[in-house]
């Protein structure tokens, strides 16, 4: 069995993670790790894994959709696509992702319980920020669909199951059955350093989580509509966090929600 851990290269913070991981390639060669890199990675991600630094644009699912058209990845590999500022709490996580895709009725799994989106329409739902400044407030979700993908948009879904973007793990096949992850590639927009904001922004403006969130929707969207809501799964029922890991909010411990 071929494991790919697709991890999104940014915060490099986690040494006990990246040494978890290291140890996993030197003992078990059918684990791979691959850094998919929006900033400069750190030494010991080019000293110790297979690394690619790619333009900063779309967020995490393009960063994993970057990795995918890298790689030759084959159809029956368990993928990891997973945040590089994770606390790994138990290794065994791996194991019981590969135990709950194995019964045939799971499909995806998240680390943490996420809240269904009330009602998700691909043909009405506007984002203020799109494409180009031209078409902002005026692109409805399906036109961000990749051609491939698109057919699958259809009428609103109440409600929709959703799985951050921090991890999600499933069978390549299965993944590739959905269309891979959004958006189109005319909608790779580089982030940027906003003087205004003072942070990092989906083309200058605060868009940046509401452009994430639609591309997390469609996702899930896409998981609802072809294999149904019973494919979802999460390791656990809290937010952020499990028994196996607990995820950052952008490198940082939530203080709303603390390590378990």
């Amino acid at each position: 069995m071929k494991i790919q851990f697709i991890i999104v290269g940014w915060h490099y913070n986690q040494m006990e993670f990246y040494e978890g991981l290291k140890e996993m390639t030197e003992i078990n060669d059918d684990v791979k790790v691959f850094f998919s890199c929006h900033k400069e990675p750190a030494p010991y991600i080019t000293e110790n894994f297979d690394y690619k630094l790619f333009p900063n644009v779309g967020e995490e699912f393009v960063a994993y959709q970057q990795g995918l058209d890298y790689l030759n990845v084959d159809d029956d590999t368990i993928c990891f696509f997973i945040h590089d500022d994770v606390i790994v709490k138990n290794w065994e996580f791996i194991n019981i992702c590969v135990e709950k895709l194995s019964d045939g009725r799971t499909k995806f799994l998240g680390n943490c319980f996420n809240y269904p989106v009330p009602e998700f329409n691909p043909h009405t739902d506007y984002l203020k920020v799109a494409i180009s400044e031209e078409l902002d407030g005026k692109l409805k979700p399906i036109d961000y669909a990749r051609d491939d993908s698109k057919h699958i948009f259809q009428e609103s879904m109440s409600p929709t199951y959703v799985i951050r973007g921090s991890f999600i793990c499933c069978k390549y096949s299965d993944l590739k059955a959905i269309g891979e992850f959004e958006p189109r590639k005319e909608a790779w927009v580089p982030l940027e350093w906003s003087e205004k904001h003072q942070k990092i922004c989906y083309r200058g403006t605060t868009g940046l989580g509401s452009t994430g969130n639609m591309f997390m929707f469609m996702l899930g969207y896409k998981m609802n509509k072809v294999f149904g809501r019973e494919s979802i799964d999460y390791l656990s029922d809290r937010y952020l966090d499990s028994d196996y890991l607990y995820e950052m909010g952008r490198g940082e411990l939530d203080p709303h929600n603390p390590m378990r």
